[in-house]
């Protein structure tokens, strides 16, 4: 086994392992089936509300009867508390996850089911990052290195169920790519700009460009559904960037933040009212939110966490990462994923020791095959 293969299979690790066993759920189920008989249907419907996962569990085992078999119970048992490794309320809300994890992207659906790598894996193949969902979920752009004989990362975008994978640039080393609101063309950035190019591949051009002294650079495009872009213009000498938004063809650009202490990884909520973003990258980084013109800005993630990362879902919740070890010679940063409110509250734990480098947040659930 090569030192990559056994990368991913660690970056693949069923985090399941970790969570707690569901507890019997036998004496609740008798508890309620009393009260039912008894009359009281409104004690019946709290309790089954309790057990609604290990019900559907029992269900199934008794839908597909083994004739007595304790062994093919055990493993139908096993098999069903296995299905899903994250907790039952994520299935709630709804749409596809990509992450980066080492060197590939990883896909799943919210509750970790339906865990798969985008097409093209392989030796010859990595890496692959900046994974951005189409507006309809169905389509992931993202940077890549395919070993073609040219030396060079590209653009690429795969379709729902990981098919039909396309190049979409040549020789750009196109970055931080983002959908148009129609999900026909793709902003990117690139070392002295950034571009639009359609989602076929065709019509490239240069939306806004860097200082032509290069006092400035521009960077991480954003693209929301009310046609405008954010990106952080940054300034290479002080390492600080500012998020500026601009029309859809890179006119009017205006400053969203100002000052200290430097901002970036701008993301839009799904109704273009708010702007996530991370504040201070360059150091112990927060996630703020603030209004789409820029007012309003509130830190939402824990002052003490590095965070980054932000992506919403369509739900209009913000996911982010955490950082909750420091890398070390052998190994990378551990990181867990969190849901919050754009106000703030509402602060869970999503995905422990997931691991990943970056996320995004698909609108819809898809299929694992084509």
């Amino acid at each position: 086994m090569t030192d990559l293969e056994e990368r991913i299979r660690q970056t693949l690790r069923d985090p399941r392992r970790e969570l707690p066993n569901w507890p019997d759920p036998m004496r609740r189920v008798r508890r309620a089936a009393r009260r039912q008989n008894a009359g009281l249907a409104g004690a019946t419907a709290i309790l089954l509300a309790a057990v609604a996962v290990p019900l559907a569990v029992l269900t199934s085992l008794g839908a597909h009867s083994s004739g007595g078999n304790p062994s093919a119970t055990r493993t139908r048992s096993a098999a069903a508390a296995t299905a899903a490794p994250y907790p039952a309320w994520t299935t709630q809300l709804g749409g596809e996850v990509a992450y980066q994890c080492g060197d590939v992207i990883c896909l799943m659906h919210p509750n970790g089911t339906g865990k798969r790598l985008v097409p093209g894996n392989g030796p010859l193949q990595l890496p692959q990052l900046d994974p951005a969902w189409s507006p309809s979920g169905r389509q992931l752009s993202f940077r890549g290195y395919y070993g073609q004989g040219d030396g060079e990362y590209d653009l690429y975008a795969v379709n729902w169920g990981g098919c039909h994978l396309t190049r979409l640039t040549h020789g750009l080393n196109g970055t931080s790519s983002s959908w148009s609101p129609t999900g026909r063309q793709i902003a990117f950035s690139v070392p002295f700009g950034i571009y639009v190019i359609n989602a076929s591949g065709s019509g490239l051009h240069r939306l806004i460009v860097n200082a032509t002294n290069y006092s400035y650079g521009v960077d991480a495009p954003a693209w929301s559904v009310s046609n405008r872009i954010a990106f952080v213009r940054y300034m290479p000498a002080l390492r600080v960037g500012e998020i500026y938004t601009a029309n859809a063809d890179g006119s009017s650009p205006t400053a969203l933040t100002h000052g200290a202490p430097g901002f970036g990884q701008p993301s839009w909520s799904p109704d273009g009212r708010s702007i996530a973003f991370v504040a201070n990258p360059n150091s112990v980084s927060a996630i703020e939110v603030a209004g789409a013109d820029g007012t309003g800005a509130h830190r939402v993630s824990p002052l003490s966490w590095t965070s980054y990362s932000p992506t919403w879902t369509s739900g209009g919740k913000i996911v982010f990462l955490r950082q909750t070890s420091a890398p070390t010679a052998t190994s990378g940063a551990s990181t867990s994923a969190y849901i919050i409110n754009r106000d703030g509250t509402g602060l869970r734990l999503l995905y422990a020791n997931l691991n990943a480098t970056q996320i995004a947040w698909g609108r819809t659930t898809i299929q694992t095959s084509c």
